[in-house]
């Protein structure tokens, strides 16, 4: 079975893409770079590497399907796609033993969220939590999505068509306050929110595995949670979600496929927070409101490797100019003060892939806070579920006294427009 993307034969070998990919950069080794891969999978579909030798699985798997690669390549090499479809081939050769990262494919497609944090509060029990000998989140005490759809009212004269929001599994079932401060934004500026309670994982975890079945299945279950619905827009605050409906929904579906029109359609509607709220801007909506801090706070502000600014932007500020369209809004916190990081390296999360290679994860984390540390930040900002979670795991980098508080910057934007009425 060859790879139906032959962009691989754009390769050229230039090696431009090294410096930019985390997994090489943590020991340099040829075989965990973009180059290396692209020989791996040339070779495969040559014919003089076998499907089921361990290097192609340790190397396709050890991807954190970032694209750092992609947006640099002078050639169009499709290294995400690519690296895709050799993880679904070799899926077909997994064995049925149990493991850590099949009991969170497990629990994340389970749509019943008690399910998800009963099994994050039993891995933060002490005695397993010493066993495991790695990061859990916490989860916030309820999901934010309960039995039935939701619909919040807005707030303000804004005479605005409702909007669907997409929360995703992880700001769903664990960091729950998220989504519940992205709605209260929306809300307080003249936005009124419609939320299907059908909906579930966007589905990258099972892609990045190679499960592409469970990963249609999850994107047609979300399909029909927006379908009929009388909303132009749908929103969602993290960057992994949006890459992989923006992205990956249209590259796997195809015209014979089963709900490939409402696919495209829920595909088409998406947006990110930053994005939308640029549009907000541009119709020419009353002044997106300002909040304020209680104290003055410095900090950075992580750019998810998925985070990407609407076609055609063009910063008009330093903050925008600092982190994309999500700058807007870091403009609108009076008292936020944002330093600038040098390189904004990964935070190695990748998905499953902080649970499969969680060495190599802490490693590729343990580089970003050498870069964060720079700057003495008095809390870390972004905007994407895994980064959150790989950013909150310091244990072993920091000292207990030295931790950093971890926050989506949506949330730090609600909270001070409810200071407003304090």
């Amino acid at each position: 079975m060859e790879n139906e993307d032959k962009s691989y034969l754009n390769c050229v070998h230039c090696g431009k893409c090294l410096p930019v990919c985390p997994t090489y950069n943590i020991g340099l080794n040829e075989f965990f770079s973009p180059r290396g891969r692209i020989r791996i999978i040339s070779a495969l579909n040559d014919g003089v590497l076998p499907l089921k030798a361990s290097k192609v699985k340790e190397t396709v798997s050890a991807c954190l399907l970032c694209e750092r690669c992609v947006k640099i390549c002078p050639n169009d090499v499709k290294i995400g796609s690519l690296i895709i479809n050799e993880k679904v081939r070799l899926d077909r050769f997994k064995g049925n033993k149990l493991s850590f990262d099949k009991i969170a494919l497990t629990v994340l497609k389970n749509k019943r969220k008690v399910l998800l944090k009963s099994t994050l509060k039993l891995l933060n029990m002490p005695i397993i939590e010493r066993l495991k000998k790695r990061y859990t989140p916490k989860p916030d005490e309820k999901p934010f999505i309960g039995i039935e759809d939701l619909y919040f009212k807005s707030k303000g004269g804004n005479d605005l068509k409702a909007v669907g929001y997409f929360s995703g599994c992880v700001f769903d079932g664990i960091y729950s306050g998220i989504s519940a401060d992205t709605v209260s934004s929306l809300v307080e500026n003249g936005v009124s929110v419609f939320v299907p309670q059908m909906q579930g994982c966007c589905g990258l975890p099972f892609i990045s595995s190679g499960d592409i079945g469970s990963f249609k299945d999850l994107a047609l279950n979300n399909a029909n949670a927006f379908k009929n619905k009388d909303i132009d827009h749908i929103i969602t605050s993290c960057a992994s979600c949006f890459y992989s409906i923006n992205n990956l929904y249209p590259l796997y579906f195809n015209e014979n496929d089963e709900g490939y029109e409402e696919i495209i359609n829920f595909s088409e509607k998406l947006l990110n927070i930053w994005s939308f709220f640029k549009i907000l801007e541009k119709k020419g909506v009353d002044t997106i409101k300002t909040g304020r801090l209680k104290e003055e706070t410095d900090a950075v502000f992580h750019i998810p490797c998925h985070l990407l600014n609407s076609p055609g932007f063009q910063p008009s500020s330093y903050n925008e100019m600092l982190i994309g369209e999500a700058g807007f809004i870091a403009d609108k916190i009076s008292g936020l003060k944002l330093k600038s990081l040098k390189h904004n390296y990964c935070c190695g999360n990748g998905g499953m892939f902080n649970i499969r290679h969680y060495g190599l994860s802490k490693e590729i984390t343990r580089r970003k806070f050498e870069e964060i540390k720079e700057t003495s930040p008095q809390t870390i900002l972004t905007s994407c579920s895994g980064c959150i979670f790989s950013l909150s795991d310091q244990k072993g980098i920091l000292k207990e006294k030295q931790v950093i508080p971890v926050d989506h910057l949506i949330s730090i934007y609600a909270r001070s427009l409810r200071n407003l009425k304090d």
